[in-house]
């Protein structure tokens, strides 16, 4: 996790991250795009909400 938790983090970063098999090992790459596709949104709108999402969570917070 970057020093500053979800603060400041951008769908465009994230998006270019999650093509390096690296980061984020363990999950399912397609799972997520299969899911994406159903919820008839892009990749970037997915990961913009998660990260709004990620901020307001109290438990993720430092």
């Amino acid at each position: 996790m970057r020093p500053t938790g979800f603060d400041g983090m951008e769908a465009k970063s994230v998006k270019k991250k999650f093509k390096d098999k690296a980061f984020a090992a363990k999950i399912d790459r397609k799972e997520i795009m299969v899911g994406v596709a159903g919820l008839k949104i892009g990749l970037s709108e997915h990961i913009k909400t998660l990260i709004e999402v990620f901020q307001e969570m109290e438990e993720l917070r430092k």
